[in-house]
């Protein structure tokens, strides 16, 4: 007799294995059906964002990418992980149209894989993929994931990731064993070494992740300790000995310091008298004290250090000094910079507009940003940077879609309050549930907002898109927040026609299954 139709009418001892599943809106024979329903919905949209945007959208920092992987400069300023990928698309196509279309493909596959985890927490199908669907047609969504940008297969990461947690939560409420199999570890052993790969915040994400499930997903503890370690170690060696190894170039740690740089700015401009002479001696041989405090921006470092009157070059030698500088303003003004910090990371906690939020590139910005890049204009990649949509009227809908979109702020582009909105939907789940292992699924969202608040240098709203993508896509799941007591039981769970075999009796007919 098939397992799934077995019927039990007598009462379950302790020891008893859980009773298998047997109801499902979505059946396994229809859940490859669903899946590619999800999947199609999801792609057409994006297609006409990448007809809109074609090749793709450029910031300064995507012709860096395309300049260090056509001139031979690999460094590790941005991770190597998406030059080569940029490098890969030029190299096969000439072009990176190929990758802006592989991007809408990697997110379209990872919210299949996330809904149809979701989907086995609850509620219907079809508002999972709605969800989605919504998601990739949200003008912000749209314009980024065609953007040249490292934090784009970051975010899907995210989205495979919450797709693998969905699963593990679903597992433990089935009461399926191992919680953890080798299939679901594997895929979290690839996305955490992924994560790591792709941005450095990658690495307190992972720990809050681990730690997370380790309080609420219990039987989970030695493999996701595994899977998170092996990540860490993997990456790290990644960047401590197999880049070397091939070559690439270390950018140095000055990138790492420019918050501290900016501290220093503000702290000068608030009291320049606190500075004692030994210290605005270092300074000045970095810029002109009046730059350290008319640059001074507590939402930004990029006034500061990367403003013409900044010498890098200087900056770099004297890095340990400035440190030092650094730290002695900390001693005695403590709250000076703990507000300078706070402030720089607005966009990872607050969702009110703070009035300077870095949006998303738009197609005719790339002139721009090419001529005023000697290095790149002089590159192999130059012909590759330019704005040539598909279809003129796709792009003319695209442009005056985003233009709209503009405000609300706290709306459109503070992940902040998506955030919040994930918290609440998932708190409230868990509350009425009376199961903590949902709390599992805010975990990612924790761990970004985590990162950015620890390390930040500007108000970058792709900083918080994961927040951003995740929350839209877990709303949805207020749906399924029932108590347990109006749950079906086992042996009251209605079974789909056709999973009963034909030697299945009828529930409540007294016969053993």
């Amino acid at each position: 007799m098939d397992d799934d139709a077995s019927v039990e009418t007598g009462p379950r001892s302790d020891t008893d294995p859980p009773a298998p599943a047997r109801w499902r809106l979505v059946s396994r024979d229809r859940l490859p059906v669903y899946a590619l329903v999800s999947f199609a919905a999801t792609q057409l949209v994006l297609l006409f964002w990448w007809v809109a945007f074609y090749p793709g959208l450029f910031s300064p920092d995507s012709l860096n990418y395309m300049w260090q992987s056509t001139t031979g400069n690999w460094n590790t300023h941005h991770p190597i992980t998406y030059t080569a990928l940029v490098w890969l698309s030029l190299q096969i196509t000439g072009g990176v149209g190929a990758l802006a279309l592989l991007q809408t493909v990697a997110l379209a596959t990872g919210l299949t894989y996330a809904v149809t985890g979701l989907r086995r927490l609850g509620g219907p199908g079809w508002l999972w993929t709605a969800a989605a669907v919504v998601l990739v047609a949200l003008p912000p969504v749209g314009s980024f994931v065609l953007a040249v940008w490292k934090d784009v297969p970051f975010v899907i990461v995210h989205v495979f990731l919450l797709g693998t947690v969905a699963r593990l939560v679903a597992r433990r409420r089935a009461g399926e064993t191992p919680l953890l199999p080798r299939g679901l570890f594997l895929a979290l052993l690839a996305e955490l070494t992924l994560l790591c790969l792709f941005r450095q915040n990658g690495f307190i994400v992972t720990a809050v992740l681990i730690v997370v499930c380790l309080l609420v997903l219990r039987g989970t503890a030695v493999r996701m300790i595994v899977a998170g370690v092996t990540a860490i170690t993997l990456a790290l060696l990644t960047n401590w000995l197999l880049l070397p190894a091939l070559g690439v170039r270390d950018a140095g740690s000055l990138v790492a310091l420019e918050t501290l740089f900016g501290d220093i700015a503000v702290g000068y401009a608030e009291d320049p008298a606190g500075f004692p002479a030994a210290d605005t001696a270092v300074m000045t041989q970095v810029a002109p004290l009046s730059h350290w405090r008319e640059s001074a921006d507590c939402y930004s470092v990029d006034p500061t250090v990367w403003a013409t009157p900044f010498d890098r070059e200087a900056a770099a030698e004297h890095k340990s000094e400035l440190v030092a500088i650094w730290g002695r303003l900390l001693e005695r003004s403590p709250g000076e910079v703990i507000g300078s910090r706070l402030c720089r990371s607005s966009i990872a906690w607050n969702p009110a507009s703070t009035g300077n939020v870095a949006r998303n590139p738009n197609p005719w910005s790339v002139k721009a940003y090419v001529a005023r890049d000697p290095l790149f204009r002089a590159s192999p990649a130059a012909h590759a940077a330019y704005s040539a949509p598909l279809s003129q009227r796709a792009a003319d809908l695209a442009v005056k879609l985003n233009a709209r979109t503009v405000a609300p702020e706290w709306l459109w582009w503070r992940g902040a309050s998506w955030a919040y909105a994930a918290y609440l939907v998932v708190g409230l789940v868990a509350w009425r549930r009376r199961d903590l292992g949902v709390l599992a699924l805010a975990s990612l969202t924790a761990g970004n907002q985590l990162s950015v608040l620890a390390i930040n240098n500007m108000q970058g709203a792709r900083y918080m898109f994961t927040p951003y993508v995740l929350g839209v896509v877990l709303l949805p799941l207020l749906l399924t927040a029932r108590r347990p007591a109006e749950e079906p039981t086992p042996a009251e769970e209605p079974t789909p026609a056709g999973e009963a075999s034909a030697g299945a009796a009828p529930a409540g007919s007294g016969q053993v299954g």
